[in-house]
């Protein structure tokens, strides 16, 4: 009676790891839904300055940081990626999965889907001049002043 245990329906031992912990393969598939008539998204802002109380307030100078390394420095190694669109895809569900994701899915991305020019967050810019006027010497040592 002291300890729980997990009761298990099904087991994923001989499961392919790009198929997941879970039988998501028996869920039945749709269309693609029409996603025309969503409104776009307006200008990027983390500072709400009619709610004080709201915590965006306090995300500014962290959403600026995280945005500023996002397209950090990059491997310069060139993956081998499959030829065929099947592959690429078990490829890509394994590396969910191998990254702690409870469940990957892959699908086409329509052009309609994409934003016509990148959203800025214009809070990058006031984030570089208190960098550079703080008491820092590094980017590592910036970020560790705005964590702090």
């Amino acid at each position: 009676m002291g300890s729980s245990t997990i009761m298990r329906f099904f087991s994923n031992k001989k499961r392919p790891i790009s198929m997941g912990p879970y039988p998501v393969e028996r869920l039945l598939r749709g269309d693609m839904p029409d996603i025309s008539s969503i409104t776009p998204i307006g200008e990027l802002s983390f500072r709400r300055p009619e709610s004080p109380e709201s915590i965006v307030n306090a995300m500014c100078e962290y959403q600026a940081m995280l945005d500023a390394i996002r397209d950090g420095m990059v491997n310069k190694a060139i993956a081998e990626i499959p030829d065929d669109p099947k592959e690429r895809a078990e490829h890509l569900k394994a590396f969910g999965y191998f990254s702690d994701a409870s469940i990957v899915g892959i699908c086409e991305l329509p052009q309609t889907s994409l934003l016509m020019s990148p959203i800025e967050n214009p809070d990058i810019d006031y984030l570089a001049e208190a960098l550079r006027t703080r008491q820092t010497k590094t980017l590592a040592a910036g970020i560790d002043v705005i964590m702090a």
